[in-house]
This record gives structure tokens, sequence and C-alpha cells, in this order.
């Protein structure tokens, strides 16, 4: 499809994380974004399954200028798109758009992004960050905001008249953060590596009195997890199912979490509980439920003696 150039934001340059991703797929995504933003950064995680030239056509009929980043070894997520940052913020940018390579952005959403911030900062509101609804690739549902509440978390429909929902954290991948906020609230922690990290710098950013907000017509369309299989758990649900190692990862950088002051009370008991099931649920029923079993019980150890960075 064809974008109008209504639908380039000049100001914005898109940092695109990868390891040993899906070529294809990722090729699409980068022609995807390069319409929309002025630069696109690929900050690559060491892969072994493609180099530059694998993507030397991918935005070839863009405007926007992009950029291939090899790195050495996998730094992890949060590394990767502190590189980028820095390298957006070199480029003049104002806002910078956070990817992955699971991620492909619908048309129109960058700019509705940031027409979304534009009427949220004219209306008073301290905004650290903006994110779409996403569309499972599997099944085309659409996605639903968060916040905390009680001790669990609430699915936010998308029901307001300005179709816009503030909440309590947004999915990293997607989300619009203005250059600003992000030299008041810091970079990503890179110390967790992978997952959280997008939690964590959201609660960070509302310590510090700022905003999140989802934007209702803003849609990209993401993979969430390695598979998905239909099951049956007290009701026929569809389940993504992660490889063993992210389970270490998931539960470990938890309990980094719980000694944070900046992260609420509300959350940690509903990180928690929703820890409790996934160690119920994917050590009775999943694929290779010993290994993730181990994979937690490491996680948790680690956690409590407060290693973090990079394990596997």
């Amino acid at each position: 499809m064809t974008l109008s150039n209504h639908d380039y934001c000049h100001d914005v340059a898109a940092v695109l994380v990868t390891y040993n991703p899906d070529l294809p797929a990722l090729q699409a995504a980068i022609a995807a974004v390069a319409a929309q933003v002025a630069n696109v950064f690929i900050i690559d995680n060491a892969s072994v399954n493609f180099s530059l030239d694998d993507l030397s056509e991918s935005g070839k009929e863009s405007a926007a200028g992009w950029h291939f980043f090899p790195q050495s070894e996998n730094l992890g997520i949060g590394a990767g798109h502190n590189i980028g940052i820095g390298q957006a913020q070199k480029s003049g940018a104002a806002f910078v758009l956070l990817l992955d390579q699971d991620s492909q952005v619908g048309a129109g959403m960058v700019r509705r992004l940031r027409s979304a911030h534009d009427k949220l900062v004219h209306q008073g509101s301290r905004v650290a960050a903006l994110g779409p609804r996403y569309r499972d690739n599997d099944n085309g549902t659409l996605s639903r905001f968060v916040k905390v509440r009680g001790l669990g978390f609430a699915l936010l429909d998308c029901t307001t008249d300005d179709g816009m929902v503030e909440a309590d954290f947004l999915v990293s991948s997607g989300s619009l953060l203005p250059l600003a906020v992000i030299e008041t609230v810091g970079l990503m922690d890179a110390r967790l590596f992978i997952d959280h990290v997008d939690t964590e710098w959201c609660f960070r950013a509302k310590a510090k009195g700022f905003q999140l907000f989802g934007v209702c017509d803003a849609v990209m369309t993401h993979a969430l997890g390695e598979q998905r299989k239909e099951i049956w758990f007290l009701r026929q649900r569809t389940v993504p199912f992660h490889r063993p190692f992210r389970y270490y990862y998931i539960f470990r950088n938890s309990m980094l979490l719980y000694r944070r002051s900046y992260m609420p009370w509300r959350w940690k008991l509903a990180d928690m509980l929703r820890s409790l099931k996934i160690m119920v649920f994917f050590g009775l029923i999943g694929p290779h439920r010993w290994a993730c079993i181990r994979m937690m019980a490491a996680g948790l150890m680690d956690g409590l003696k407060g290693l973090s960075g990079k394990h596997f």
C-alpha cells in the first residue's frame, strides 16, 4: 500500500532491534516503517542468519534514510534500543519509535501517535510515551491497553470519545517516545537484557510524573511468543509459548523490580500472582515443562541474589 505524504513524520526516527530474524518479515517491517519516518536505525544483536546485503532492498523506495548497526555480540533489547536512541538524538529527531523484528506498523500509525501526542500536550498532559493497539499475527484480534487494578491487570477497551486510553505501561514495540522525555527519565535499563525492560521504564516515567497513553486508531501487527497453541485450561484459550530460557529472564527481572521503590506495590502484587499462574500453568501443561521449571527456578534464585545482565 502506498502511503500519502500526510502519513510521513519528518521529526520521528524509528529504532528496530533485531536478533536472528525471519528475513521476509523483517524486510516487510522495514519497508512499512520507512514510509512513515525520517530515519530507520537497525540495531542488530550479532545475528548469524542475515547481513546488510539481505536488507538492501527493504527501504529502497521510501523517503527515509536507513542505517544498519551490527553489534559484535547480543546486547539485549534494552541496550539495542539505547544505541538506536543515541543515533536518533544525533539525527535531530524529536521523537523515537521503538520496534522489534516481529512488529509491522499499520498505515498511518506513526502519524496517529504523533498527532495524539500534540493533542494531549495541548490539554496539559505530561506524555512519556504513546502506544498503538497490536493485531495478533495468528488470529487477527486487537489488543487492549492495561492498568493495574486490585490484585490483577485490567484490560481497557477503547471506548473514550477521543480514542485515547491512559495506561499503566505499554509494550515497547510500536511505542512513540519524545526524546526530551528520555533526557529526563533516562534510557532503558540494559541490565534487564530482555523481559520487563518496557515495564520498568514506564513505571520509572510515571514515578517522575509522566503519563502513558494508548491510541486506539493506531494499529500495528505483532507476534506474541515463539509459538501459539489452542488449549483447555479452565476454558478454551490461545496461549503464547516462549522458549524455556525466556522464563529465566521473566522471573529474574520480576525479582529485581520488586526491590525498586518506584515500582508500585499494586504492580508487584499483581505480578507475583501472574508469575505464580505462569509457574503452575507452564509447569503442568506447557511443552518442555521441566526445562521451563528449571529456568524459572534459576531466575528466581539469581533475582534474589541481585544478578542482572545477559545470562545465556
